[in-house]
């Protein structure tokens, strides 16, 4: 719980230093509901009419012995919404979850092999693995974005960091010492690819984008270099020497 706490004041500094305005670092257990999600593409959505366009998100994997396991969710399905909120991007999803407690049920509407699939999960709180931060982290760190507005969201173990709204998405990955960008609108059409770099890269950005993508860069980096260390190192393994035979 201490390393929890300690990610949660790291993550809310960011935001902070942006607005001089201190994010309280969040006490509550978490809510989890045990799965990863991808944006289909387009291949995949054309295969479920029934789907409104630019909703909803494949389930990628799904976490053994999790509240969607016990739901009866599957890898594979196409989840679009929760309660009557239907999934538009990453953000959205993460503070729908974000509001919900451990105990809380939720109505799942989803589609499996192009049917309609609606279930029930049960939020349980977030296993130790997860609220102790690990080495790899959580696959969907949250921070706040835009300070207030949608939010970030940073997957460490893919050097990935994304933004979702109306207007579209952007994505930063690092690899060494160079960010590449991509913009995407909300249709998925191509709005900006390129890279940035010690020397520079921004001034080629669409200024509507620059802001975000400069705190996607921020955060990511932040989050990257920062990682947190384990508290106790691993104790060495002492072998006894073999008894000798008189």
């Amino acid at each position: 719980m201490k390393n929890f706490r300690i990610a949660m004041f790291l993550l809310s500094a960011l935001c902070a230093a942006a607005d001089e305005t201190p994010l309280p670092p969040q006490q509550a257990p978490r809510a989890w509901l045990g799965l990863k999600v991808a944006k289909p593409d387009a291949t995949l959505t054309a295969q479920v009419p029934s789907l409104p366009p630019g909703i909803g998100f494949v389930i990628r994997s799904i976490d053994a012995g999790g509240p969607a396991a016990a739901a009866g969710l599957r890898e594979f399905d196409i989840l679009w919404k929760i309660g009557d909120q239907m999934l538009v991007n990453e953000g959205q999803m993460a503070a729908l979850l974000r509001l919900a407690k451990p105990g809380d049920e939720l109505a799942l509407s989803a589609f499996r092999g192009g049917k309609p699939l609606d279930v029930t999960a049960k939020l349980a709180e977030a296993p130790a693995a997860i609220r102790g931060l690990p080495d790899e982290w959580v696959d969907a760190a949250l921070m706040p974005g835009e300070c207030g507005g949608p939010m970030r969201v940073v997957n460490v173990s893919e050097k990935l960091a994304t933004y979702s709204n109306d207007e579209g998405r952007a994505e930063v990955r690092r690899e060494g010492s160079v960010h590449h960008v991509k913009i995407t609108g909300p249709d998925d059409s191509l709005i900006y690819e390129g890279e940035l770099s010690a020397e520079g890269g921004f001034e080629k950005i669409p200024p509507s984008w620059k802001r975000r993508v400069f705190a996607l860069r921020r955060g990511l980096d932040h989050a990257l270099d920062s990682r947190l260390m384990p508290t106790r190192q691993p104790r060495p393994r002492v072998v006894p020497p073999a008894a000798s035979t008189p």
